[in-house]
């Protein structure tokens, strides 16, 4: 078995797993599978991660103040109509929560502006293949 050796698939690949939307964290990596008794199992290379660069377009951002003590998969669904943005939220303002899932009212969050998240999706998967490997 290698994580690097071969291409794996996406999710939206493999027809008798559920679909997850384009939006979701693990749309973005790809699974890789280990055959045993005959049967086909599926795994994520948990080594993967996101990084967004600090040099990125602030006309791609705005600003929201929580107000209330709030989870961020709730501050997701407030500005982007679903609860699985959080780990957007996180990875951009990870220097203002630290670890912390929940966000105190009135700290200030900066967020992609909803219209850009298909290309920004577009540009975190196409930037974890490298040299016909998937990182």
């Amino acid at each position: 078995m290698s994580l690097t050796g071969k291409l794996g698939k996406y999710r939206t690949e493999v027809t008798n797993l559920s679909g997850a939307k384009f939006d979701r964290y693990e749309n973005i990596f790809k699974l890789y599978t280990q055959s045993t008794d005959g049967k086909e199992f599926y795994f994520y290379n948990i080594l993967n991660k996101i990084e967004f660069p600090e040099n990125m377009n602030s006309q791609f951002f705005d600003l929201y103040i929580v107000e209330g003590r709030l989870p961020l998969t709730t501050v997701s669904y407030d500005l982007y109509e679903t609860m699985h943005n959080w780990w957007i939220l996180y990875l951009i303002n990870k220097q203002v929560l630290k670890n912390q899932f929940y966000v105190k009212g009135g700290t200030q969050l900066e967020f992609i502006k909803p219209e850009y998240l298909p290309g920004i999706f577009t540009e975190m998967t196409n930037s974890t293949i490298f040299g016909n490997r998937h990182f």
